[in-house]
């Protein structure tokens, strides 16, 4: 999986550079790519909700993502990256995912397992910020990172259109799978050698 994700990263810059080059000649920032990327995570839980209807949520979650990925390529071509532009993009990377995943209660998943996923979403996403605070990388650490999240997220929404019960058993393998990685980036820094 992580590999898959690599080159999928690698992939997708063959996309994203032509665009961003594009957008820098403009005057659209960085910033408010974010910006957008957060409103149309706030659009698809809306959409879920009024509509309950699984392909237009992939469909919003799939522009939010590119707008995700297109914010920092752009900032990165017009030589905005700042320490500023780094902390909205990460803060609004979790709000993004309470919104992303959430509304899975309105296509009638339980809503204890979707809250308590939405924590392990968060958790893992602050034991990486919280262990490179430290020093210590963890990049790469554990199953499931954010990227692959949004990718189940997906795979989720499409297999609940397809087969409901089909839905449901991919959305326990990401709940496993989170609390597995959750374990892996614990362990990563309690056998750092970097660790203080």
């Amino acid at each position: 999986m992580v590999s898959l994700i690599t080159k999928l990263r690698k992939q997708s810059k063959k996309i994203l550079t032509p665009v961003a080059k594009s957008i820098a000649k403009s005057n659209v920032s960085a910033n408010s790519i974010t910006v957008t990327g957060l409103a149309l995570s706030g659009v698809y839980a809306l959409l879920l909700f009024l509509t309950r209807n699984p392909l237009l949520g992939i469909l919003i979650i799939a522009i939010s993502s590119f707008m995700d990925a297109l914010d920092g390529e752009v900032a990165r071509v017009k030589g905005e990256t700042s320490n500023f532009g780094a902390f909205l993009d990460s803060s609004f990377d979790r709000i993004e995912d309470i919104f992303f995943i959430s509304p899975l209660i309105f296509l009638g998943f339980n809503p204890f397992l979707v809250s308590t996923l939405v924590g392990f979403s968060l958790t893992i996403s602050y034991l990486r910020s919280k262990a490179e605070l430290v020093g210590i990388k963890m990049e790469g650490k554990g199953i499931i990172e954010r990227g692959e999240r949004i990718i189940f997220i997906v795979v989720i929404l499409l297999a609940f259109f397809l087969d409901h019960f089909a839905g449901l058993m991919v959305f326990y393998i990401l709940y496993f799978l989170s609390i597995v990685t959750v374990v892996q980036r614990f362990y990563a820094v309690a056998t750092s050698k970097d660790k203080l």
